[in-house]
């Protein structure tokens, strides 16, 4: 053969070749992602024309059936709740805000003076606080109190301690402070009952052996004031607070003039709660403090469990939540 037909036989050859290997990668098609027709969807691999030889040497076109599956990264997004959806409470409670520089002219003031058997009358001025509500802390007793059109106010309230500090505070912020110095506390003894809830709480006071309703029941409804225990003929309760304020801080103070007393005996005291649709056969909690002639404070939280609905309008009377009072006379 001449090298002029040996030339034209390597050139039809691989043009042979590279026209099969044309067809071969344009006869095949790939499918397109999202057509509808399958439920799963394939991104072929780019695929290589390969030459190679069998077992028998004879040559082979070769085309590798490797294909990839996508990665469903939709799966593997976390679904975040929206926030409104987990908080709820959209209209969040107004916290108050604590000023950098006073206004001027705002500032609240407040004043204590002594009154019979060692109560306090406070005069607090709040000129910038128009029939606000504002609580007076005093040794662990809270009470709730509002101020008139002026931003003033007097509140009455017994002292617990004979160096006595007073404090007010409008919607949990401090506005002022006042301190007095009360001897005559040591003529007294108190107990204290706190709550603050809307619950109906009576301290009530038995004593030398009195029963409900008898001379000897001393609680906030019946005629006994300051002036009759200062005499030593009896003691005292007097009602604090408002049961109306957001937060009803309330508490009865019964004063027992210990030593002065006429006679001898013992006070029973007991905590009188009415049942009603909000708290019946449920618990009901509050707090008490002792004091003896202003020398030792004694704080303890009570639980009681109420009757069930069926008692709506009772009066349950609650005993042993305070430690035992002795009268003992001169």
């Amino acid at each position: 053969m001449s090298r002029f037909n040996t030339i034209k036989t390597v050139a039809s050859t691989l043009t042979i070749a590279v026209t099969l290997g044309f067809l071969v990668q344009y006869g095949e098609t790939t499918p397109r992602v999202g057509d509808g027709e399958s439920e799963e969807l394939y991104n072929n691999a780019p695929r290589s024309l390969m030459l190679s030889t069998n077992a028998q040497g004879e040559p082979v076109f070769g085309v590798p059936n490797i294909v990839t599956t996508p990665l469903d990264h939709a799966a593997n997004v976390q679904r975040v709740v929206a926030v409104d959806v987990v908080y709820t409470e959209m209209a969040a409670p107004n916290l108050g805000m604590i000023m950098a520089s006073p206004v001027s002219g705002c500032d609240a003031t407040l004043s204590a003076a002594r009154e019979p058997a060692a109560m306090v009358a406070l005069s607090l001025s709040a000129p910038c606080a128009e029939e606000q509500a504002f609580a007076v802390s005093h040794s662990g007793m809270k009470v709730a109190a509002n101020t008139d059109g002026e931003g003033n106010a007097i509140v009455r309230i017994p002292a617990l301690v004979t160096d006595a500090e007073f404090k007010v505070t409008f919607d949990n912020i401090l506005q002022a402070t006042t301190k007095i110095f009360v001897p005559e506390l040591r003529q007294y003894d108190r107990a204290v009952l706190q709550w603050m809830t809307s619950d109906n709480m009576r301290l009530h006071a038995l004593e030398n052996g009195a029963q409900i309703g008898d001379p000897g029941h001393v609680w906030s409804a019946s005629l006994h004031s300051p002036e009759d225990t200062r005499e030593g003929k009896n003691g005292f309760v007097v009602y604090l607070g408002d049961a109306d304020a957001d937060i009803p801080y309330q508490a009865e103070v019964y004063t027992f003039p210990e030593g002065q007393m006429n006679r001898d005996g013992a006070v029973d005291l007991r905590v009188g709660v009415t049942v009603t649709e909000k708290n019946c056969g449920r618990e009901v909690d509050a707090m008490t403090i002792q004091t003896n002639a202003g020398q030792t404070l004694i704080q303890s939280e009570i639980a009681a469990q109420m009757p069930s609905c069926e008692k709506i309008g009772e009066v349950v009377f609650l005993q042993d939540k305070f430690s035992d009072l002795a009268i003992v006379s001169n």
